[in-house]
């Protein structure tokens, strides 16, 4: 095709991914601003440069997306452009106050960011929902607060759920409803903006992130459903590669991790309480029966009771006593690897600090230019998980491969103690069946581990739909004793 054709479509592909990855976006803005180098064409340029200050100031590169916006001659600004041109110079000072968020910088962006909204304003046409939504912000700016809430819920019943503007309206009217007290209406139009930018779908969002913290503050008893939103959150802004909303995130992410770990212990104790009280419950029982046998005479009927119950309570202290082990493995390889990791992070800093000191940073930016250190290291965790693991589980190879047919069955290479697939189900053994966090986990793509999960699945000797559930199976506590 021609170079204007690909510019055309190189802008259509940008305006599908500019909510939803950046690097993707930027690749075909980048593409653009080289045709309209090569065209000469002003159009193209200026379209271009608009929508590369869009993806720079979201993702939280403020002043590149500023000086960006310098290159383009108001003067020469086909009049078309305008609308988008304001909307991303407004877009840009409104997430550089956000990021800023002092008393010196983010008062005068936002003084900013009201001249290019009532730009904007002044060139949309009565009625529309841009029109009104932009008419809801300059009535909040103006303090009538009010008449911007009639006007956005007027708007929000229009909109259909799958457009941003959707969420932008919901995320507006909820912080309203905040400011007014309502609680019980905020957290509903938070939910929207949430479904909404789900839908669209749309990673960079604020409205999810809002709602977790609404949990933690005001439903405490939905601490779990917090701590999931603002992971999802984070996976999206990291996703997206949003630098404001991870920034943003990191700092509610702490309080809501550690409310949710309390919550989680808090549960630990009532566990270990309510297993006392069955336990001497059990114990009660136990005199009950014998007392019971001995004053009925029923001598074989409370015989085989006795027999069953005390069976139970060995089978329970050894599934006890199996768990303690465990646990205590678990957090011995923890702390062996913790300090171990710690000492390497402290050596290297010492010679960081050394050759600093020295002048050698020549060699210092070499050695961190070369990926060799993190491949070792990468080799390393990955030697130390397989040893961890089959300490845990040394039977897992022979159990895995009793599960497969013979000629599907895995081996591993002299001087390794796991491959790759056999990685991949320790980890679902472990309890991660996510693909995506096992990939993350060993470094593939998600398809990656896709493929290995089927293609071991298809070589199983029974039903492959419960083959995973067989491998989590695999040296249970109480089913199948693995050590001494």
């Amino acid at each position: 095709m021609s170079s204007r054709q690909r510019y055309t479509l190189n802008h259509e592909i940008y305006r599908e991914y500019y909510t939803y990855r950046s690097d993707s976006a930027m690749r075909y803005v980048y593409d653009n601003l080289e045709i309209a180098r090569q065209e000469q064409d002003l159009f193209f340029h200026d379209r271009a440069t608009i929508a590369l200050s869009m993806l720079l100031s979201t993702t939280g590169l403020y002043l590149e997306s500023i000086e960006n916006l310098g290159k383009i001659d108001r003067s020469t600004l086909d009049e078309a452009l305008l609308p988008e041109y304001y909307f991303i110079s407004e877009w840009t000072y409104n997430t550089a106050a956000e990021y800023s968020n002092d008393s010196l910088y983010a008062p005068r962006y936002n003084y900013t960011k009201g001249l290019y909204r009532d730009s904007i304003f002044a060139l949309l046409a009565e009625g529309t929902y841009e029109y009104n939504y932009y008419q809801s912000k300059v009535y909040m700016a103006e303090g009538r607060i009010e008449e911007a809430l009639e006007l956005f819920l007027k708007t929000y019943q229009q909109l259909p759920v799958d457009t941003r503007l959707y969420a932008m309206v919901t995320y507006n009217i909820s912080t309203i409803y905040k400011r007014f007290g309502n609680l019980e209406l905020c957290e509903k139009f938070l939910i929207l903006a949430s479904i909404s930018d789900q839908v669209c779908p749309l990673k960079e969002n604020l409205a999810m992130q809002e709602l977790s913290l609404y949990l933690f503050q005001y439903k405490p008893h939905d601490l779990e459903r917090a701590y999931r939103y603002i992971q999802c959150s984070m996976e999206d802004a990291r996703f997206y590669n949003n630098r404001l909303r991870i920034v943003q995130i990191s700092e509610k992410l702490p309080i809501i991790v550690k409310a949710f770990q309390l919550s989680n212990e808090k549960k630990q104790a009532r566990l270990t309480l309510s297993l006392i009280i069955i336990s001497l419950l059990s114990l009660l029982t136990i005199l009950s029966v014998i007392y019971v046998y001995r004053q009925m005479g029923v001598v074989k009927k409370s015989r085989r009771q006795l027999s069953l119950l005390n069976e139970q309570l060995n089978f329970l202290n050894n599934s006890l006593q199996e768990a303690n082990h465990t646990r205590e493995e678990y957090v011995g390889l923890f702390m062996d690897l913790c300090s171990s990791y710690i000492e390497k992070l402290d050596r290297y800093r010492e010679m960081v600090k050394r050759k600093i000191t020295t002048g050698q940073v020549e060699d210092l930016y070499k050695m961190t230019s070369s990926r060799r250190a993190i491949e070792v290291e990468f080799d390393e965790f990955l030697h130390n998980f397989d040893s961890a693991f089959l300490s845990l589980y040394p039977g897992f190879v022979e159990e895995f491969n009793k599960l497969l047919l013979e000629d599907h069955r895995v081996s591993v290479k002299k001087g390794e103690f796991l491959n790759t697939e056999l990685r991949i189900f320790a980890l679902i053994r472990l309890g991660i069946s996510d693909s995506s966090k096992i990939a993350a986990f060993l470094r593939y793509s998600p398809q990656t581990i896709y493929n290995y999960r089927t293609r071991v699945k298809n070589g199983a000797k029974e039903d492959r739909s419960t083959f995973e559930q067989d491998i989590i199976e695999i040296g249970a506590v109480g089913t199948s004793p693995q050590r001494c």
